[in-house]
């Protein structure tokens, strides 16, 4: 199975104040090109979640940045799935090419295909569908690690979870996650840095009028690291993301 790829014009709405696509925006070109995939291969994702109860599960993603797309640039997303490791994670590739087909941006994020009647992963195998893969294709490794900043963090954000941050599952989409940590960096940190990496590892769900507490570490000369936890029950870790940039932290 090839890339299936879909080309995209960045829009006005599609920007952040800089005139750079939002990272957010971004991922959601990456779900965009994903459920084309699905298609391709003869799977209709709304009939997988309502019908057969089954939902496909982000649960890590990174992306290596060279250059954020401008307003009015037309780029071009491509997407496979290149293997199984271990049997309920599967390796989603993503590859951004400007229009004189340069690749721009590369991420490899995991995902789990959750039994919606149990909540449970179940190996893809297993499962109903026939899932082809492309292990001959690599963007990034597949190798996304857990978290272990040092010293203490300090609360710099809260967020409450509405309507217009849930998905089809009732949860928090993973695209609104990267606003969320760009809302918890200052604007002087961003007018002054470009974004050339981003990780997020999504720990535990977020539903609905949930309060989510956003934890910044001291900084490394480069990267910030910020951990989103449950107000009522700090110990309970939401989701953790690293943002690395072009220039150091003094």
């Amino acid at each position: 199975m090839s890339a299936t790829t879909k080309t995209f014009s960045v829009g006005f709405f599609d920007c952040d104040a800089f005139a750079y696509l939002r990272i957010s925006k971004l991922c959601e070109y990456f779900q965009e090109t994903a459920l084309a995939q699905l298609k391709n291969q003869g799977l209709d994702y709304l009939s997988m979640i309502k019908k057969d109860k089954y939902a496909l599960m982000i649960s890590r993603i990174k992306l290596r940045i060279s250059h954020l797309p401008l307003w009015g640039e037309e780029i071009a997303v491509s997407t496979w799935l290149k293997g199984f490791k271990p049997e309920k994670v599967g390796w989603n590739d993503y590859d951004v090419r400007d229009s004189r087909g340069n690749s721009i941006i590369q991420a490899t994020s995991s995902w789990l295909l959750v039994d919606l009647n149990t909540g449970k992963a179940v190996p893809f195998a297993g499962s109903p569908y026939n899932f082809e893969v492309s292990p001959e294709l690599s963007a990034l490794p597949s190798s996304i690690e857990l978290l272990e900043p040092q010293g203490m963090p300090r609360a710099v954000l809260v967020k409450t979870v509405k309507y217009s941050e849930i998905d089809l599952n009732y949860h928090v989409n993973n695209c609104k996650y990267s606003d969320w940590v760009l809302d918890a960096i200052t604007m002087d940190e961003l007018k002054s840095r470009r974004i050339r990496s981003i990780q997020l590892n999504y720990m535990q769900q977020v539903s609905y009028d949930e309060k989510v507490v956003l934890m910044r570490f001291p900084e490394s000369r480069h990267h910030i690291i910020i951990f989103g936890v449950n107000e009522e029950h700090p110990e309970l870790v939401h989701f953790q993301a690293r943002v690395g940039f072009d220039k150091p932290f003094e």
